[in-house]
């Protein structure tokens, strides 16, 4: 089956049905304007972290390329902006792409960046933004409605965090970030089991390897190393290194080999619920990276016995 073809929209405007907060307006954009600076307004007092945020130039950078060819496939970068009677609730900021699995084609996307706005939380609103993220990748696409669809998101590990940051970002984002992982294992996220690094997002920025990538309601119980290895090199090109080659960078090169490997070897990889062992693991909170993250905690041979602080090993 061939891939979907782009459907040509480059803006959109929609009415999403909220869950307990009620009608949300959604205003969506592939360029600058008027959506993108809302969108930015709100999106910078949500996100506090130095190596995970993205500057307002970064974000221009990888909008512009759409329609660029920037990767041998279909794809989009957008921008959105939920309100009510013109108050920001949240948004969100996504790449999306066509690709080819083992199974024919589906849809792929990356939550890059998803946000609530403090006066807004707490009413399910987050929920929302991630179905008019959904919504709207599926809009990018000519008759894509029945496509599976890989959504993935990257979360802190709590357990690589030192104290400083866990507690920054925990007050910024109005949650503690072992509950954050929870929230998103209950809207249906589950944990790659695989060494996920983010690289720089600009010269003046960092890798971050305290990150953990998962996917939301995956179409199958292991993902195909093969769509593994494809997102990534597509994410990779457009929305962190901006039209750059992953193959030359040194954080991305790895990956994708591994990808590759595993791929030729019909390899899946290993999807994780980390909600049986979180609060176990809550206790080993703030250590500075001092140990196995939650990731691989999760992924341990024999996993389900924990050592805390203060206990023999």
């Amino acid at each position: 089956m061939p891939l979907p073809a782009l459907s040509g929209l480059a803006d959109a405007g929609f009415e999403l049905e909220g869950g307990r907060g009620g009608r949300l307006d959604v205003e969506a954009a592939t360029g600058p304007g008027a959506v993108f600076d809302r969108f930015f307004a709100a999106y910078d007092e949500a996100f506090v972290l130095p190596d995970e945020k993205e500057g307002r130039e970064g974000f221009l950078e990888c909008l512009a390329l759409n329609g660029a060819g920037a990767i041998a496939a279909p794809y989009a970068e957008w921008v959105l902006v939920a309100s009510r009677d013109g108050d920001v609730v949240g948004g969100a900021n996504f790449f999306c792409h066509a690709l080819e699995g083992r199974d024919g084609s589906a849809l792929a996307m990356n939550l890059n960046y998803v946000f609530v706005a403090p006066a807004h939380r707490g009413r399910g609103h987050l929920r929302d933004m991630v179905a008019a993220a959904r919504r709207l990748a599926r809009m990018t696409f000519a008759g894509a409605d029945a496509l599976p669809l890989y959504l993935f998101i990257e979360l802190n590990d709590p357990l690589l965090m030192d104290a400083e940051a866990y507690a920054l970002d925990s007050e910024v984002a109005g949650i503690d970030q072992f509950d954050r992982v929870a929230v998103w294992a209950r809207l249906g996220a589950r944990l790659l089991d695989f060494d996920y690094v983010q690289p720089p997002l600009s010269a003046s920025q960092f890798a971050d390897t305290g990150l953990m990538l998962g996917v939301v309601d995956p179409p199958h119980p292991a993902l195909d190393a093969c769509v593994l290895g494809t997102h990534l090199e597509r994410f990779f090109a457009v929305s962190v290194l901006k039209g750059g080659d992953p193959h030359a960078d040194p954080d991305t090169a790895a990956q994708l080999r591994a990808c590759a490997t595993r791929c030729m070897a019909g390899e899946a990889i290993r999807l994780l619920d980390p909600m049986p062992r979180l609060d176990a693991l809550r206790p080993l909170a703030g250590r500075g990276g001092r140990g196995p993250g939650l990731r691989a905690r999760l992924a341990a041979p024999g996993a389900g016995t924990e050592t805390l602080p203060g206990n023999p090993a």
